[in-house]
């Protein structure tokens, strides 16, 4: 296929600079006392150098830096954001001091977990800052640092207080040898399974102290549960997922399921789940909403220790009391275990009682659920999908919010540092995701628009990967018909600049998708950004 589109890894003589740079930083005094942070920007730059920085966040951070156990929840422990924002301010103090005239500087932009070399040591980088951004902010003003572990023989510092907030209290560190957190996993891994894999007919085993079932409550117009968790959880969108409440019957895993799972770039909302509840009883508002049902299959498929697959589990889904979808099977729907899967409901409203009963009845093993998502929505109308190749949200210049990347598999995401003429939302362009990927995002049943948002930062005579017209050629795919054949994005608008290409009348897939596959002719696909809009009247 030719000289391989570079992506997040810079071409030899530029990773030689950044490496020279890290080194210069790792062996500054500046950084001669803060050990920590030495192993955190060195991980993150490393990440970097490899071109895989979308792989750095809260919990690979948490996990494979400071120590945090495999268990971690970054819902509960912001360990992660406080130490990348004293690794920004460490930064800044070196670049302020004896790293003052250097020319290539590192700077990490508020939002990302990645570094930026910065060739005339500017720290102005034009991000969008929302999301994590917003969660960041929160740890910031709240928490200067979580302190460096004193050397042998020093007394600890008292923590950090700032005025006006109460003082931080750094986190305990572990006090259970290896082997007693080794023999731990073994457990829960155990558990994990065993509290899965349940006969039809019979009830889980629950948590010694689970959330009571609400069955009442005050109506409310946009709720988002996290079956089977027992805490409040904030995503990387900035919404709020409340603990588990108003379901019927049914039991909790024993401990989360953290197996990699395709497809999501939330992973903790597929971690825990309902298993063998007869349904949720959701006071609602009246008015009209669109349901999302969140599920993905842990235990039954190729390659799992249980086996199986198709068939293994099945259930009814029922909405009010009728029948939505008749033996629904996550994996035949997902297309794989451990796979990230919605379905969409519109036109959805509570029952004459001011409830949204939504029931779960058992065909082979019992039905599971892992989140629910109730937002209000137009009558007949899907509520838009906009997605960019972004860790973090983006409000573009319509006010409408693009959200993080979410519901692909492969691919990679990179970034140029170029600007994109030709449209009046540059933000949108930040990012692309290239190589061989799709997308599946899901949807009710319809016919939708569907909006690419494309240009060409890598190659042309001005961009770093030179060269010129058919250097980058790919078809795009919906549910296996091509919208586009043989796009060569040089040829149509130049580099740098923005190309938007609209496709109407798409209908979903049976299993309520638009599988959106970008397949590369010469080189890698590209796309920055997806829109996805119901035609319906």
């Amino acid at each position: 296929m030719g000289v391989a589109n570079q992506g997040g890894i810079h071409i030899a003589g530029i990773t030689g600079l950044e490496r020279a740079e890290l080194a210069a930083v790792l062996s500054s005094p500046t950084f001669a006392r803060a050990q920590r942070l030495v192993r955190l920007l060195e991980y993150i730059c490393q990440k970097h150098f490899e071109g895989q920085d979308a792989e750095v966040c809260e919990y690979s951070i948490a996990t494979e830096v400071l120590g945090r156990p495999a268990d971690f929840d970054p819902a509960e422990d912001a360990i992660a954001r406080v130490e990348i924002h004293r690794l920004r301010k460490k930064l800044r103090e070196y670049y302020s001091a004896e790293g003052s005239r250097q020319s290539l500087k590192i700077i990490i932009p508020p939002g990302l977990y990645t570094p930026v070399f910065q060739q005339d040591g500017n720290s102005t980088v034009h991000f969008p800052a929302n999301g994590k951004a917003l969660t960041e902010s929160v740890a910031e003003t709240t928490a200067e640092a979580v302190p460096e572990p004193p050397a042998a023989g020093e007394t600890p510092a008292p923590p950090a207080v700032v005025e006006g907030e109460p003082p931080i209290v750094p986190p305990a560190p572990p006090k259970r040898s290896f082997w007693l957190w080794a023999a731990a996993a073994v457990v829960a891994a155990v558990a994990t399974v065993a509290a899965f894999r349940i006969p039809a007919g019979r009830q889980p085993e629950t948590l010694p102290h689970p959330t009571p079932p609400l069955l009442v409550g005050a109506p409310e117009s946009t709720v988002r549960i996290l079956a089977g968790y027992d805490r409040k959880y904030i995503d990387h969108h900035g919404h709020t997922w409340l603990p588990d409440r108003y379901f019927d019957g049914g039991g909790q895993p024993k401990s989360p399921f953290r197996q990699f799972i395709a497809r999501t770039s939330d992973p903790l909302l597929y971690q825990n789940g309902r298993i063998g509840m007869n349904g949720y009883n959701i006071p609602l508002k009246p008015g009209t909403y669109e349901l999302k049902l969140y599920f993905v299959e842990p235990i039954y498929g190729p390659g799992l220790e249980t086996g199986g697959g198709e068939n293994s589990r099945s259930f009814d889904i029922l909405l009010n009391g009728k029948l939505a979808i008749d033996g629904f099977d996550i994996v035949s729907d997902a297309g794989a275990p451990l796979v990230a899967d919605i379905r969409v409901f519109k036109d959805v409203q509570p029952g004459p009682d001011g409830i949204l009963h939504v029931g779960f009845h058992a065909r082979r093993e019992q039905p599971i659920v892992s989140a629910i998502e109730i937002e209000p929505a137009e009558p007949h109308k899907l509520n838009p999908v906009r997605i960019v190749a972004q860790a973090n949200s983006v409000t573009d210049s319509k006010g409408h919010v693009w959200e993080a990347d979410n519901y692909f598999l492969g691919g990679q995401i990179s970034n140029h540092y170029k600007v994109v003429d030709g449209t009046p939302d540059t933000d949108l362009f930040a990012n692309e995701r290239y190589g061989h990927f799709s997308y599946a995002i899901p949807v009710a049943p319809g016919t939708y628009s569907v909006t690419l948002y494309l240009a060409e930062t890598y190659w042309g005579n001005e961009n770093e990967g030179g060269g010129g017209l058919g250097d980058r050629i790919f078809d795009v795919y919906c549910n296996g018909t091509a919208l586009i054949r043989n796009l060569d994005i040089l040829k149509e608008t130049g580099p740098n600049h923005a190309l938007i290409k609209r496709f109407r009348g798409l209908r979903p897939s049976a299993q309520g998708k638009l599988s959106l596959e970008f397949v590369p002719v010469v080189n890698y696909a590209s796309v920055f950004a997806i829109e996805v809009l119901d035609e319906g009247r």
